[in-house]
């Protein structure tokens, strides 16, 4: 019954304690339903976003038009034709197109060439490019399938002109008309449209996507179309994914460490090192400042000492725009002490500081792109992101080290990682004003 009885004992103590049972139970089913909102999605119906490509038509026929709209109606894609220039709409060109993938604004562009629609009648390969960002290279992947289906799946006889072209030089012309007779009969006889009767070009216009689910796989023929990639940033980066991720991890331990520090603010109160400091001529404000100031210093040097360690194992090019670099990391130091010092006033003990800060931590990392790259969440969690932390420290960094874009470019970024540690150095000392009054 003893043990009985140290149970019990145990228990109580737990349940006494809102930090272990926020720790044991709060803060990991938060975490579940934030990680389960971002991956519960698997289509446009259920919520995910819709990968947005802007579109040039150069062919502008009826075929190209048509071809755009297909790709445009299904569900995983959202074609964008024109750009807001100086709140008006203009049209496209591939300059325009290839500068908002470098600065980060559209992540996928299409090109539809001049004689696309001659092309696909004539059975010539027919080109396509696609303009992207690597940094999104599961999208362009998914693009790219989504091109190819539609085209064989809407188009059947764009691919049996080539099949056709090919074996006219392959046979002679007299034995290739005789071949796609042969062909037509075989097609007609399997897959026939009702009521109808054509002959093989007519029937091919109409396609056979509306007699049978599984037509295209069985005239899958890649080589009648030439898709082209073309990555139009982060190309000369060396460890591109290291590049990508390395603020992600950076700055979500930053926090995590920052935050300990700040508690000790709570260790000199526990002992009653704050009460004597107090007591001094030394005001309130100077106690927080110094702080907060020690926090700073410490994060700006984690920070580098991270990159430096990411120059030396992967080549990181961190001398590229050494100016921008540190300016970011101070105010990604500064903007994280600030939210550190903020919980340390707010909360009585150091384990109500640990419990509340590993959730924030946790919470902030998921929703602003540290753990889990934000272009595969939900639009939703997107916009939440942005009132992250980490979303504008993780954008600096990889508009420094991916983009590699001007500092001008970046200070949007910083203005608001300043701008949170403004908030936040407000709220920290307003807290800790009103606890010294009461003490």
């Amino acid at each position: 019954m003893k043990i009985l009885a140290y149970i019990i004992k145990d228990l109580k103590i737990f349940l006494k304690s809102k930090s272990s049972v926020l720790l044991t139970f709060i803060v990991p089913m938060i975490i579940i339903f934030i990680f389960g909102s971002i991956f519960s999605s698997t289509g446009k119906e259920m919520g995910i976003n819709p990968i947005r490509v802007l579109a040039i038509d150069q062919d502008k026929t009826n075929f190209s038009k048509s071809f755009l709209q297909e790709i445009d109606d299904l569900s995983e894609i959202n074609i964008i034709d024109s750009v807001l220039v100086d709140n008006q709409p203009q049209e496209v060109t591939i300059d325009i197109m290839n500068d908002l993938i470098k600065k980060g604004k559209i992540r996928l562009g299409v090109v539809i060439p001049k004689n696309f629609e001659i092309d696909s009648n004539e059975g010539n390969t027919l080109n396509i490019t696609i303009n992207y960002d690597p940094q999104y290279a599961i999208e362009q992947g998914i693009l790219t399938g989504m091109i190819q289906q539609t085209l064989f799946s809407k188009y059947p006889y764009v691919i049996f002109n080539s099949i056709f072209k090919q074996s006219e030089k392959t046979i002679g012309k007299d034995k290739n008309s005789d071949f796609k007779n042969s062909i037509g009969s075989v097609v007609k006889q399997y897959f026939p449209i009702p009521g109808k009767e054509m002959d093989f070009d007519s029937y091919m216009k109409v396609g056979f996507n509306s007699t049978s689910k599984d037509s295209s796989n069985a005239f899958n023929l890649s080589e009648s179309v030439n898709i082209e990639t073309v990555a139009q940033v982060g190309e000369e980066v060396e460890n591109q994914m290291f590049a990508q991720y390395v603020a992600g991890m950076a700055v979500m331990f930053l926090l995590f460490s920052l935050n300990a520090v700040a508690s000790s603010l709570l260790e000199e109160k526990k002992t009653g090192t704050l009460k004597r400091i107090l007591i001094s001529p030394t005001k309130a404000i100077e106690v927080i400042l110094g702080k907060m100031l020690f926090c700073i210093i410490l994060g700006t040097l984690q920070l580098i000492v991270l990159f430096i360690f990411g120059y030396l194992v992967f080549d990181l090019n961190i001398f590229r725009d050494m100016f921008s670099l540190l300016v970011v990391i101070l105010a990604t130091a500064m903007a994280s002490t600030s939210i550190g010092m903020f919980l340390a006033t707010i909360c009585k003990t150091e384990r109500q500081v640990s419990s509340l800060s590993t959730l924030i931590v946790l919470s902030m990392s998921a929703l602003g792109g540290s753990m889990v790259p934000s272009f595969i969440m939900p639009l939703s969690i997107q916009t939440i992101g942005k009132f992250t932390l980490n979303h504008w420290a993780m954008k600096g960094f990889t508009d420094i080290f991916w983009r590699q874009l001007s500092f001008m470019s970046i200070l949007p970024s910083v203005i608001i990682l300043i701008l949170i540690f403004i908030v936040f150095t407000g709220l920290s000392l307003f807290f800790y004003n009103k606890w010294s009054i009461q003490n």
